[in-house]
């Protein structure tokens, strides 16, 4: 046993001090529960090693990623599948969770579960790590009994998302490391070997080619000012980082996404899938089709088709049918909007909403072969053809000289 000085919260604002006799700080932060107090911080005693561990810190860990919620959600799962209670399940997850910033998220968590409020209501107090599908999948389950079987399918949920997000990153690996690589291959070229060589072409005596002319002075004009060009681009950055400019930039992002066909199919394709796939799983919980319908329209990012989506629930709540609603209201994909209609009228819409969200994730992952298998050839082409020109247009000189010998 040794002795652990400890500081805790008692209520809202209460901070209290003390000590206790424990064998480990496993234990002595059970004590302190136990107390009644909420731990902020257990140290050891005076000449052991790690003299404080603090349990609410701040962390400099910069958020809550998609994977560690998905992990959270598939360790409780099988916590729970296992017949672990859940505040037992909360204890092991904040200590197996190596995300510090999580950790102090469960254990508050934890703490609102322990002291009677519902699981939901503590997930709810973090809007920006669990968003609201999350929140009402696990109020239906709660509500009905049948918290394993919601948690079961939030986790097949996430894992299909988080596969679907991964199968985009893995096709645009490629394509963005061939970019850098171009990118940085024509700033080495400009800004250091045409400059060495300008003395050379300007020294021939004779009027250089315009072509020549034009990339000696981009690369008078980039070894001037590449420093002055890279602090705006960090600045630019950290300002869309630090003021919110991201809707900006996603905006900006969108459009060019639109212009290019396949691309646009692709992003839109993806955003019916989570969409579909989301609604699939509300109503299959027990949620009511209006409630369902809402929260499921607040997975699409696209802002046309989220006020499209708005629209439509707004008449669903007037009692029109769901397909109806997204005829007259939405501009979706026609065999969409058919199937719909045959789920309703059959009364198995969740099955034919599952198919759907199937059929889309197909298709996507065939675009997805047709992106990668395209775009790398006309990256490596456009990037031949800019090196190319700048070699070219070093080597003009060279050519003249020649054929005025001849």
């Amino acid at each position: 046993m040794s002795i652990y000085s400890y500081r805790a919260k008692r209520g809202l604002e209460g901070v209290v001090e003390g000590e206790l006799d424990a064998e480990d700080q496993t234990d002595a932060l059970l004590k302190i529960e136990q107390l009644g107090l909420v731990p902020l911080s257990i140290g050891r005693p005076v000449g052991s090693e790690s003299q404080v561990s603090l349990l609410l810190k701040p962390t400099r860990r910069r958020s809550i990623s998609s994977e560690d919620v998905l992990d959270f959600v598939k360790k409780l799962t099988t916590l729970n599948r296992a017949q672990v209670e859940l505040l037992s399940s909360l204890r092991i997850l904040h200590e197996q969770t190596a995300n510090p910033l999580f950790q102090e998220m469960i254990l508050e968590i934890y703490h609102m579960t322990k002291e009677g409020k519902s699981f939901s209501y503590a997930l709810a107090k973090f809007p920006k790590v669990f968003p609201p599908l999350f929140i009402s999948l696990i109020k239906a389950g709660e509500a009905s009994g049948k918290l394993a079987a919601v948690l079961e399918q939030i986790s097949d949920f996430m894992s299909r998302e988080e596969g679907l997000k991964t199968r985009v990153r893995a096709a645009l690996a490629y394509p963005v490391l061939l970019c850098g690589v171009g990118a940085v291959s024509v700033f080495v070229l400009l800004n250091f070997v045409v400059p060495k060589l300008r003395p050379i072409l300007e020294g021939m005596g004779k009027e250089l080619p315009f072509f020549t002319q034009c990339i000696l002075q981009l690369s008078t004009i980039l070894n001037k000012s590449w420093l002055i060009g890279l602090v705006i681009l960090a600045v630019a950055i950290l300002a869309i980082r630090m003021f919110k400019g991201g809707e900006i930039a996603l905006k900006l992002i969108r459009k060019a996404v639109n212009l290019i066909p396949v691309v646009r199919r692709l992003s839109v394709n993806q955003e019916l899938t989570y969409f579909t796939q989301a609604l699939a799983l509300l109503l299959k919980s027990g949620i009511p089709a209006l409630k369902a319908f809402e929260i499921a329209s607040e997975t699409v990012s696209a802002p046309v088709l989220r006020h499209e989506l708005s629209a439509a629930c707004r008449v669903i709540a007037s009692g029109e049918g769901v397909a109806r609603s997204l005829r007259a209201h939405t501009s979706l994909p026609d065999f969409l909007i058919r199937m719909v209609a045959v789920g309703e009228e059959s009364g198995r819409l969740v099955e034919v909403l599952e198919e759907i969200a199937a059929s889309y994730r197909r298709q996507i992952d065939s675009d997805l072969s047709v992106v990668s298998a395209l775009l790398e050839p006309v990256l490596i082409l456009v990037i031949g053809l800019i090196m190319g020109g700048i070699v070219i247009a070093i080597l003009l000189p060279t050519f003249q000289i020649t054929e005025f010998i001849r």
